[in-house]
């Protein structure tokens, strides 16, 4: 097998590993901030021990360590949003909430890179912006729990457009290192907000108490997810184009739905959910498709232009021969 087939499969491995973190979380009898401490903090002791067989932490620059801690803000605020909309509603509707990270990617991207949006944009979003509005308007009862996943998703975005950055100058073990790190600190700095202004006025307390089978669960996580399959996206960003990343990534909702429904059983939702799903979907899908089309289009134009523009050329050097 080639060393590119070979990161074609890994990409769809992690993709479909990945689909099942809403139904493990779901799993998981621990509120999801505390949940996500338990797992960034697992995280990071595990790749300090691992971080002695690879390069050092220290032979970065301060300035390359900043960026790379406050870049695990952007992983605090990414997977907290997706375990909170887990926990209040299905992994179903979690990963519809999350599918839509590659279309905020196709709308970020440009803006941070400061490179003009395309109109076919605009119809995919307005498109997206329809189901979704579909799906709130039906009798549905996960709004919140899709409404977090979606802002969830915008900071998964961020996360991506980052790490595609991060993936090209460091390696991706030590990118994770930092970010683990980051994504610690800040769950540790919002945990006492969290404590005063959601716990004490419900008259509940942190809940940290969990099984065995929780605990096992939660290091699966650490490991598994926060560790080898983080570390090995940010790898594969270095050798696979944005626009395959994106496109097989949008399976995540597919391989996701389907485990949940096999450990779940989940629900069947109302008609609404599943056309404004569908044209969420829709959107999701096709920018890559249109997006690749666009490019190739263009680059065939400004082709036949210089073709035309030789072709003349000629055309004058021969009349010039033909007259002397």
């Amino acid at each position: 097998m080639s060393s590119n087939v070979r990161t074609y499969v890994m990409l769809h491995m992690i993709v479909l590993l990945s689909s099942f973190i809403p139904s493990i979380v779901l799993l998981i009898d621990v509120p999801a901030i505390e949940l996500l401490f338990l797992r960034t903090l697992f995280a990071f002791v595990m790749l300090l021990v691992l971080m002695n067989k690879r390069a050092s932490p220290s032979l970065f620059t301060r300035k390359a360590i900043f960026h790379m801690l406050g870049s695990g803000i952007l992983v605090f605020l990414y997977w907290g949003l997706s375990f909170i909309s887990a926990k209040i509603s299905t992994a179903s509707v979690c990963l519809v909430g999350m599918a839509t990270t590659s279309l905020w990617i196709s709308f970020l991207d440009p803006l941070l890179s400061k490179r003009k949006s395309r109109p076919f944009q605009v119809l995919v979003g307005m498109n997206a912006i329809l189901g979704i509005y579909i799906i709130f308007n039906s009798d549905f009862d996960y709004g919140w729990g899709l409404a977090v996943g979606i802002i969830g998703a915008i900071f998964g975005a961020l996360l991506t457009i980052y790490n595609a950055k991060l993936a090209h100058q460091h390696d991706a073990y030590v990118v994770t290192f930092y970010q683990m790190g980051g994504a610690l600190i800040s769950t540790a700095v919002f945990l006492p907000f969290y404590y005063y202004f959601y716990l004490v006025p419900e008259g509940k307390s942190f809940q940290f108490d969990a099984s065995p089978t929780d605990y096992i669960l939660i290091l699966g996580l650490a490991f598994v997810f926060s560790i080898y399959a983080y570390s090995i996206f940010i790898s594969i960003m270095k050798s696979i184009p944005p626009f395959t990343v994106a496109l097989v990534s949008n399976l995540n909702p597919v391989y996701g739905t389907a485990a949940a429904i096999l450990l779940f059983q989940e629900n069947v939702m109302n008609t609404g959910f599943y056309i404004g799903t569908g044209l969420l979907l829709l959107s999701v899908f096709t920018y890559p498709i249109l997006s690749d089309y666009m490019k190739n289009y263009k680059k065939n134009q400004i082709e036949k232009i210089k073709e035309h523009k030789k072709n003349n050329t000629k055309i004058i050097q021969k009349e010039k021969i033909t007259t002397e």
